[in-house]
């Protein structure tokens, strides 16, 4: 028993570092899902509107969480929940990052491609 336990701890990756790179068929299938997450009218194609309003929502929901974390007790009034500022710089440039072509158009393949650089396996600091 304690044999098995020191070969499971060992084939174990070791923490603060990702593991290995996905098989080709899970990043293709988690690339289209993030795809279509960000695709809102679904169109095919995300727009610079879409992904600001996916950044809206994303800071939205952190907003709401962070409210709720502050009442010490369940019975506690919950305070203010204040929307973010429509703030569009980082949903901008992330738009510009993954937008290759500049045509104001992310493509299925542009998004794939940015994830596919966004995976290098770099120890966590």
């Amino acid at each position: 028993m304690i044999l098995l336990l020191t070969l499971a701890l060992q084939a174990q990756p070791a923490l603060g570092v990702a593991p290995g790179p996905l098989p080709q068929a899970e990043a293709e299938r988690r690339a289209a899902e993030r795809f279509a997450d960000l695709d809102l009218n679904e169109d095919g194609t995300v727009e610079r509107d879409e992904v600001r309003a996916r950044f809206d929502f994303e800071a939205s929901a952190d907003a709401t969480y962070a409210a709720s974390r502050q009442a010490k007790k369940a019975g506690d009034p919950r305070p203010e929940v204040r929307s973010p500022q429509r703030d569009w710089a980082k949903a901008d440039a992330w738009f510009a990052a993954v937008d290759k072509d500049g045509d104001g158009r992310i493509t299925k393949a542009e998004l794939a491609a940015w994830l596919a650089a966004d995976r290098v396996q770099t120890p966590a600091q």
